[in-house]
């Protein structure tokens, strides 16, 4: 029996035209569930990303926060040290060698100091002093005088360039003596600066 037209129309989108529309129907459907995994799972990662690079980022700021404080404080520490240094040695430097540079003060000084050293020493060790070299005119007369006995057998003074104020004193021979130059201040500069801070450094109250 020969077919009609409408007989192989039917039979062709029965066994054709069908079986691919619902083939191209399940491509395009698969294809869009894969589209929309694709960009929730892209969403997602950008969700992450961002969060992640949120979080860095806060952290960065806060080391840099940290790292400022820091050098913030160090800075400040330098420049009260500066400044310390720029006020306290320099004045006790001043005020030590004007009170040292007054002949009889120092003259008083070493009398007491020589004395002492006498009984505590005996005769059986020279006694030292070194003064400066700019003090001889002022100083060698008076030392003669006073200790004219001593000077024959206990004790020895000898003028110095290395000292340039005040005067030390030891036991000959032993390389040590006591530091009445620059000893006294670095002594006083140590004592006055723990003040100086507390006075010019107050620490905020919280």
């Amino acid at each position: 029996m020969a077919k009609t037209l409408g007989d192989i129309t039917t039979e062709l989108t029965e066994k054709v035209l069908s079986p691919a529309k619902a083939e191209a129907e399940k491509i395009i459907s698969d294809a869009n569930a894969k589209y929309e995994k694709i960009i929730t799972e892209a969403g997602n990662e950008a969700v992450k990303l961002k969060e992640q690079a949120k979080k860095e980022a806060e952290d960065t700021r806060r080391q840099m926060d940290a790292d400022l404080a820091i050098a913030a404080g160090n800075f400040i520490i330098k420049v009260q040290e500066k400044l310390e240094d720029s006020i306290v040695e320099p004045t006790v430097s001043k005020e030590i060698k004007t009170t040292l540079d007054n002949e009889k003060f120092m003259e008083k000084i070493i009398e007491i100091l020589v004395t002492e050293f006498g009984k505590n020493r005996g005769d059986e060790h020279r006694i030292e002093v070194l003064l400066p070299g700019s003090k001889r005119v002022e100083l060698e007369s008076w030392f003669i005088e006073k200790f004219r006995e001593k000077a024959e057998k206990s004790l020895v003074i000898r003028f110095t360039d290395k000292i340039s104020f005040g005067f030390k004193i030891g036991i000959e021979g032993t390389g040590s003596h006591f530091n009445f130059s620059e000893g006294l201040v670095e002594v006083f500069s140590e004592f006055c600066s723990p003040r100086f801070r507390k006075y010019f450094f107050k620490e905020e109250e919280k």
